[in-house]
């Protein structure tokens, strides 16, 4: 099998991941809003009001200062633990080319390499695109400006004098750059847009496995058709029949893989940042490979084995460095986020989900009601392995027994990352008020997206009236617009709760809204 196929296999595979991913989700989401429309049969009781809890402020840490230090632990985490590997992979790349093994050399092309980090941090941490661009844009001054000063200082050493010319050495750590990194890029952007990176790991882990059947099926064909005998065979069962007799056991090993993941993401072994950091890692030391064994074939065996080992030393750096992350600093109380909102405007939802649900992850987790408006941000490999079984319905709330099993198995701890997941309930038509209310019961506070909220929605004016019940006043904050029917809150609400303006979601805005959401939680003092 010539390093060409394996080339072309691979990148039918990363973009059969970006159209399937597409196709999964929009048939997951068509799955979802039927089971929302739909009735169980049962209309779910209402739970009493229950006691009045006493949260405790946090004053032994500063939630806001707490948190810029654990995303720079985190970013640096992320960081290392591609940084060792990539020098692993630029030492492979200067032995395999035959260029000068300095530590110069070494820098200029894993300096380069540290790049792929920049996707993961944005993931883990919520950066929009120009904060992501920004960071790349940083590390790669960085590694030219270190790999510059390091070609200077080891003049001395090899017995010359350091001279001006070495500053081109900056521009030479672009022109690296600009070698190895437009192919793994462009593939981690494909399988990490916004609307399918929640599924794009575990779709591009089936289809990697279960794209080997043609593959491999026609290389036996080319073997079985080499004699005789074996031409004879193809004729018996037609010249797609290799292909054939290799798709069910490739299927069969496809789905165990898929099983596997969900398993391993159940069990609480990565999150799910952690899966697409390792399925993007993948793609690069995969990308790199297939490329220095196209140039040079006759390095094949030494290029996989020290790929394989870039590939495998990721994940468990990765866990080690974040697992120390959090041996660091006092960390905050948990606080559970319920996060509501107004159905119908999915842009929008996204939106405040990736700049404060995301967020929050830090601090606690998220509950919310299933609906095809966030299911891109919040599907998991489980989910994904349910809806391709066909139990789509078993994720949805019919009774008082399956709501109670819900609520008690919700995932309260953090993952090895640190952030802690989003617990998401579907419901039927007559049992989401039910669940709603047990959610608001669990929560330490509330975010309710209330923007074009109108007299129609009744939906929203029944969880407003829940809240003046249930909740102090203090620990529910509101977004909302111009457009929002104010008079419905005030109607709703005699005690109004905290109201945050959004006008255009710009960075001062969203940071209001998060230290509002704080000091309802009582994480952070007012002031």
């Amino acid at each position: 099998m010539s390093p060409g196929e394996l080339i072309f296999h691979f990148l039918n595979t990363v973009v059969l991941t970006a159209l399937v991913a597409f196709f999964v989700l929009w048939r997951y989401r068509v799955g979802v809003l039927a089971g929302m429309g739909s009735s169980s049969g049962t209309s779910l009781a209402l739970p009493s009001v229950p006691p009045a809890r006493t949260v405790i402020l946090s004053q032994q840490v500063d939630a806001l200062a707490w948190e810029r230090q654990a995303r720079r632990r985190i970013a640096l985490a992320i960081s290392g633990s591609v940084a060792i590997p990539a020098l692993a992979l630029a030492v492979l790349q200067l032995h395999v080319s035959d260029l000068p093994l300095t530590p110069a050399h070494v820098l200029l092309i894993g300096g380069s390499l540290l790049v792929a980090a920049v996707p993961m941090v944005a993931v883990s941490l919520a950066l929009n695109f120009r904060q992501a661009v920004l960071l790349a844009l940083a590390l790669l001054l960085a590694g030219a400006v270190l790999g510059t000063v390091v070609s200077m200082l080891q003049r001395p050493f090899l017995g010359r004098t350091p001279s001006l010319d070495q500053l081109l050495n900056f521009f030479t750590f672009f022109q690296f750059a600009a070698v190895w990194l437009p192919l793994p890029m462009t593939l981690i952007l494909l399988t990490g847009l916004s609307r399918i990176r929640g599924v794009a790991p575990i779709t591009f882990a089936g289809l990697l496995i279960f794209g080997l059947a043609p593959l491999a099926g026609s290389r036996l064909t080319a073997w079985l058709a080499t004699d005789t005998e074996g031409s004879r065979l193809l004729l018996d069962i037609g010249l797609n029949g290799a292909f054939l007799m290799l798709a069910l056991p490739t299927a069969l090993l496809a789905w165990w893989r898929l099983k596997h993941l969900a398993e391993a993401y159940a069990a609480k072994r990565f999150s799910d940042a952690q899966l697409l950091a390792r399925t993007w890692w993948l793609m690069f030391c995969a990308t790199m490979a297939l490329e220095l064994i196209n140039a040079r074939p006759s390095h094949t065996p030494l290029v996989l084995a020290g790929t394989v080992g870039a590939y495998a030393l990721f994940p468990w750096l990765n866990g080690r460095f974040l697992t120390l992350t959090r041996q660091h600093g006092h960390h905050p109380p948990r606080r559970t986020l319920l996060l509501l909102r107004v159905f119908g405007f999915t842009a929008r939802t996204e939106q405040l989900f990736d700049r404060i649900g995301a967020r929050w992850r830090l601090f606690g987790p998220v509950t919310m009601i299933a609906a095809p408006d966030v299911m891109a941000r919040t599907i998991d490999p489980g989910d994904f392995l349910r809806f391709a079984s066909g139990r789509l319905a078993s994720s949805f709330v019919t009774s008082q027994a399956g709501l109670d099993a819900g609520l008690s198995g919700m995932d309260q701890t953090h993952d090895p990352d640190g952030r802690y997941r989003v617990n998401e309930f579907c419901c039927r038509d007559d049992t989401w008020r039910a669940t709603v209310v047990e959610l608001m019961d669990r929560a330490d506070v509330v975010l309710m997206d209330l923007r074009k909220l109108t007299r129609e929605r009744g939906g929203c004016e029944f969880e407003l009236r829940q809240f003046a019940h249930r909740l102090p006043a203090g620990r529910v904050v509101l977004v909302i617009d111009q457009d929002t029917d104010t008079q419905l809150i005030h109607a709703a609400m005699p005690h109004l709760p905290v109201m945050i303006t959004l006008k255009n979601g710009n960075p001062a805005e969203t940071e209001a809204l998060f230290a509002a959401l704080l000091r309802a939680a009582e994480l952070q003092a007012a002031g």
